[in-house]
C-alpha cells in the first residue's frame, strides 16, 4: 500500500485567504473609526474593505509586471494605458478581475446610482463606485493616491464621469449624500484611509505630482 506524504505541501495562505484576512483587518480597524456613527457606518466599513481588496489586486498585478500597474502599461504589454482617454474606467478594473473575488467589490453599498455587476464580462462604468488615478506614483507610496470613492466635488461642483484633472489649487470635498461628508482613499503602499472633508485638500496637496488625471466612472 502506497502512503501519500504531506511533506511536499506548503502551509501558506492562498490568494483568496490572504484577501479575506486583510479585508477582515480593514473591517476591524474601521469599526473603531472616530466621529463616524449611525446607519451609514456599516456600509462605510464595507466600502473600505472593497477598496482594500481592489488596492491589493492592483498591487499584485504590478508585482507580476515589473512594478508597473495596468494603467501604466500599454495594451500590447497586457495593460490598459490606451483607455485613459476613452471615458471608460471599467477596462482598468476588468484587467485585474482574476485577482479579485467578485465584481460586486467595485460598487459601494451607499452609492445608489451604481448597481453591482453579476459577472466580469458584463462589467461597465455604471457598476463601479471608485475612481482610478492614471498618474499614480511609486515615489512616496504612502501618500500617493491609487484609487478612491468617486463622489468628489471640486470648487463646489460635482466631478462628472470621465477624465478629471486634479490640481493642487482646487478646493476638493466629498459630496455629502454618500458617506455623510466622508470618503475613502486607497494608496500605492496598500493602505486605505477614511478621509474627513477638512483633510481631503491636504491629502491632495501631498501627492508626488502636482497634477493627477483621475478616471471617474
Amino acid at each position: 500500500m502506497k502512503i501519500v506524504s504531506n511533506q511536499g505541501k506548503t502551509g501558506g495562505l492562498t490568494l483568496v485567504e490572504l484577501l479575506v484576512v486583510l479585508a477582515t483587518l480593514v473591517v476591524l480597524a474601521a469599526i473603531l473609526l472616530p466621529d463616524f456613527t449611525g446607519s451609514h457606518k456599516a456600509p462605510f466599513v464595507v466600502c473600505m474593505s472593497n477598496l482594500k481588496q481592489v488596492d491589493l489586486g492592483f498591487q499584485m498585478s504590478a508585482s507580476d509586471n515589473g512594478g508597473r500597474f495596468p494603467i501604466q502599461r500599454s495594451v500590447t504589454n497586457d495593460g490598459t494605458m490606451e483607455f485613459i482617454y476613452s471615458d471608460h474606467v471599467f477596462p482598468h478594473f476588468q484587467k485585474i478581475s482574476s485577482l479579485l473575488q467578485r465584481p460586486m467589490l467595485l460598487a459601494c453599498p451607499l452609492d445608489k446610482t451604481r448597481s453591482p455587476a453579476t459577472n466580469w464580462e458584463a462589467l461597465n462604468d455604471l457598476d463601479i463606485s471608485y475612481f482610478l488615478n492614471a498618474d499614480l506614483s511609486t515615489n512616496n507610496p504612502s501618500h500617493a493616491i491609487l484609487s478612491g470613492d468617486r463622489h468628489l466635488q471640486a470648487d463646489g461642483k460635482s466631478v462628472p464621469p470621465g477624465l478629471f484633472i486634479l490640481t493642487t489649487n482646487l478646493n476638493m470635498r466629498w459630496i455629502p449624500d454618500v458617506h455623510d461628508k466622508w470618503g475613502n482613499l486607497a494608496f500605492v503602499d496598500g493602505h486605505v484611509e477614511a478621509s474627513r472633508p477638512e483633510n481631503l485638500n491636504s491629502l491632495v496637496r501631498s501627492q508626488p505630482w502636482a497634477t493627477n488625471r483621475l478616471c471617474i466612472p
